[in-house]
């Protein structure tokens, strides 16, 4: 599932958070290349969600740099635990390379599932409104979502609105996909079918952090597995070596608690 170049698409590197004089992050580095697939696993509490916030700067890092493609986030630290962003125009243009799934499906409750779509290519890329809508039908018939456009949210079931989500992901064509917990809010029935449609973005080559608690998904999926303990990365690997014999002890012992 990775396709290395030269360039990563994600170069992070000392990345730090605290709230409230807890510190969350502790200095993580990361780096995936185009088309890896990098799951993120952890206990409540590690650290592995504040990081994918950090990546697209939902949350201000307090200390690290962070480069999506080749371009560097535009912050300044003042030496004191804040973030300052030094060219807005910079930032939605960094924030406009990634695209983030929720655990919980954050779509737009008053805007209808095409609305949902098409809002951040119009809005934000400028793209014309026919053509996004054009792209928008694609892509929910590539979800399994092709007879559902004109509904709103609150009428589509849990699997159904992350479906919606993930085409809405997709519709700017980001060169970084982050996925937080994307099945931790779907009834078990449900939760296969939005795999499913995750691992056959993967099989496309798309670029993907994924925190997730389903363990033989990321083992079966993904090409690096990161273990983020207490707000470091404990061990990381191909999934052959971190869910092999040779494991870091930590890792066996947090995959067979008690």
């Amino acid at each position: 599932m990775t396709a290395q170049s030269s360039e990563p698409v994600l170069r992070a590197r000392g990345i730090t958070k605290s709230f409230g004089g807890q510190a969350v992050l502790k200095g993580i580095d990361l780096d995936a290349h185009r088309g890896d697939v990098v799951a993120i696993l952890g206990g409540s509490g590690s650290g592995k969600s504040t990081f994918l916030r950090c990546l697209n700067l939902l949350e201000m890092p307090d200390a690290g740099t962070i480069a999506i493609g080749g371009t560097a986030a535009p912050l300044r630290y003042d030496g004191k635990g804040g973030a300052r962003v030094t060219d807005a125009r910079a930032l939605n243009a960094l924030r406009a390379r990634t695209a983030m799934v929720f655990q919980n499906f954050n779509l737009w409750a008053h805007m209808t599932v095409i609305d949902n779509v098409i809002a951040a290519p119009v809005h934000v890329h400028g793209v014309p409104r026919a053509a996004a809508i054009d792209r928008a039908h694609a892509l929910l018939d590539k979800v399994g979502m092709a007879g559902f456009a004109g509904h709103w949210p609150r009428q589509l079931s849990g699997g159904q609105q992350q479906r919606v989500a993930i085409a809405r992901a997709l519709a700017t064509d980001p060169d970084l996909m982050l996925f937080d917990e994307p099945t931790s809010a779907l009834d078990p029935e449900r939760v296969r079918e939005v795999l499913d449609l995750i691992r056959a973005l993967a099989d496309e080559g798309r670029t993907m952090l994924i925190v997730t608690h389903e363990m033989a998904f990321a083992r079966d999926v993904s090409g690096q597995v990161v273990h983020v303990r207490d707000g470091a990365i404990e061990s990381m690997g191909p999934p052959e070596a971190m869910f092999g014999p040779d494991a870091s002890p930590v890792f066996r012992a947090f995959l067979s608690p008690g």
